[in-house]
């Protein structure tokens, strides 16, 4: 469990980082995103999504999106919890992050 939150942290970091660091990254497969995962609610404010056979890694992407196009914030992944049938439910908060 440690180990996906550093991760997601890591992740998370990196996107927020300054543009003329251009980080190489390879494209989600949004399909493979889309047929392991269920939104299972959603508001400006936070999404959470039920996963199955995939990583939150590969979810944290779809987040962002998410959260950017609620007024510029960002997602920060808030609880990680599992779920009947091996799945897990990932929440992610859609904050306001200010610069420096």
């Amino acid at each position: 469990m440690k180990k996906y939150l550093f991760i997601i942290c890591v992740f998370l970091a990196s996107c927020s980082s300054n543009q003329r660091d251009i980080a190489i990254w390879e494209e989600p497969d949004y399909n493979r995103i889309a047929a392991n995962t269920i939104v299972i609610s959603k508001s400006p404010l936070y999404v959470t999504y039920e996963y199955k056979n995939i990583g939150v890694e590969e979810i944290a992407p779809v987040a962002a999106l998410y959260c950017q196009e609620r007024g510029g914030k960002q997602a920060v992944l808030y609880e990680i919890t599992m779920h009947r049938n091996n799945s897990r439910r990932a929440t992610f908060a859609c904050q306001k992050v200010s610069e420096f």
